[in-house]
């Protein structure tokens, strides 16, 4: 009898143990990928920072309409300086927290556990290197929209109300972290490979001039409020060595069938909004008071009389009277660009300007504008009549007039880069909304949500800048 109880207990012990594991195969997911190889990781998060930076879809993003080079048509909220209507401030904060950085987070942890048969020291440090790159870009594209944000916290998905960290000290971790990065890459060695590097197809010496440039805008951010750090940073870059050429620029490159096309072609041909967005009078005047031909380039000849721009931030706007975007521009396979060589030569210029490095600034300020119309496919006979003008030919005594309005008027179609060097520099002063008067933000407004879920950390931040609006100038905007 012992026996026989014995064998059913062990009987019924066997089926237990067996439908327990039933259960747990029941609870795999043998569809989707339980785990993700970093480099699929790394290639998806560079990707949406380029569509971010790309973006012309006015719920995702507002720095073409805050540079004042285009304005609206019939839904003018965003040309009026109004991000609350569609929240645009929690729409970048979700992409560039859960969509890049998380996913960049989740990246470096999977390059720390590669065994040494999927990669070596050398190939594990760049993608490393590569990875923190991507990360110091979007943190400081976070603080120079918002000023403080979570930081430290961030990332930490058992923080569900991160406390937010002082502008200031962010920038100064990152531009640690940076200089790490730049120094642990290898030349010699490889990183993701070419197909996951979308970037720089796997170039390191390319992310390395791409670290040094970052660097390099990083320092100069700072030079008003940091001169020590600012001048560390600045000749660590050029001794590291920055973009030489345009065929350094960090352009990404969009394919030219869907689903990886430029996000403006989505937005422009795809979802057909286009006919919301035509030139501003603002950019159309700055343009035609430097008879600049770039203008022939950034915009299309749909006016027989010239090129019109509609007033900035104004109602009734028709999209028939006013010039268009160039075609060019919002191409399916249109490269989105990160950072290019022209911008590191107007932060040279400034940086020799101020006694950082040495150098001529007027040959950096030259080199510069040589290398926007280069981009453009300006003509060189151009170019020279461009360069001769008097309003245009350096001058150290009114040199941030002569920077601030030549770098603004190449960052056309870099919106942020155009808004946010503009308060920096205060060439040009941008324009004042005409449907509201409100003038040009310094700062995008924190998203909605967070005065709500994490009320307590989104009120010691907005007390610390001196309140959650529009006109509360960032750290480094000093002047």
């Amino acid at each position: 009898m012992k026996k026989i109880y014995l064998f059913i207990v062990l009987i019924v012990s066997m089926i237990a143990v067996s439908c327990e594991d039933d259960i747990h195969k029941r609870n795999i997911d043998n569809k989707n990928a339980s785990e993700v190889d970093p480099q699929y990781l790394f290639s998806y998060a560079m990707e949406n920072l380029a569509r971010q930076m790309a973006d012309a879809d006015y719920n995702q993003n507002l720095d073409r309409f805050w540079a004042n080079y285009f304005t609206q048509t019939t839904y003018i909220q965003e040309s009026s300086y109004d991000p609350t209507n569609r929240d645009v401030g929690g729409s970048i904060w979700d992409n560039i927290y859960t969509e890049i950085l998380m996913e960049l987070k989740d990246a470096k942890a999977g390059v720390r556990a590669l065994d040494a048969i999927k990669a070596t020291e050398a190939e594990k440090a760049n993608q490393l290197g590569m990875i923190k790159i991507l990360e110091v870009y979007s943190w400081q594209y976070l603080v120079d929209n918002f000023g403080n944000v979570p930081y430290g916290d961030a990332l930490d998905i058992h923080k569900t109300n991160p406390a937010y960290e002082d502008a200031a000290t962010i920038y100064s971790a990152i531009a640690d972290s940076l200089t790490s990065a730049i120094s642990g890459l290898d030349a010699g060695a490889s990183g993701f490979g070419a197909d996951a590097d979308i970037l720089f197809g796997d170039d390191i010496a390319a992310w390395k001039k791409f670290g040094a440039s970052l660097q390099l805008k990083l320092g100069m951010r700072l030079a008003d409020v940091n001169a020590s750090l600012a001048s560390t940073l600045v000749t660590g870059a050029v001794a590291t060595g920055v973009f030489e050429s345009n065929a350094d620029n960090a352009a990404f490159a969009f394919s030219s069938s869907e689903p990886y096309v430029n996000p403006m072609y989505n937005y422009f041909v795809t979802d057909s909004r286009n006919s919301d967005f035509i030139a501003s009078d603002f950019f159309i005047n700055v343009l035609k008071s430097y008879a600049d031909p770039r203008i022939a380039f950034y915009y299309d000849d749909n006016i027989a009389a010239g090129y019109v721009g509609g007033v900035y931030g104004g109602a009734g706007n028709a999209y028939a009277n006013f010039s268009h975007a160039n075609p060019k521009i919002y191409t399916p396979d249109y490269p989105g660009i990160l950072m290019d060589y022209t911008a590191v030569e107007f932060f040279l210029a400034e940086a020799v300007q101020r006694g950082i490095i040495s150098g001529d600034a007027n040959t950096h300020y030259v080199n510069a504008i040589t290398s926007s119309f280069e981009f453009w496919g300006v003509g060189a006979a151009d170019l020279a009549t461009y360069l001769a003008q008097p309003s245009v030919v350096y001058d150290a005594a009114n040199w941030k007039e002569k920077i601030g309005m030549q770098k603004y008027i190449a960052s056309f179609n870099q919106g942020h880069e155009g808004w946010t060097e503009a308060k920096r520099l205060d060439f040009p002063t941008l324009a004042v909304a005409a449907s509201n008067k409100v003038p040009n933000p310094n700062r995008l407004l924190y998203p909605t949500d967070e005065s709500l879920v994490n009320a307590a950390n989104y009120n010691a931040a907005a007390s610390a800048i001196g309140g959650d609006e529009l006109a509360t100038k960032l750290f480094w905007d000093v002047n």
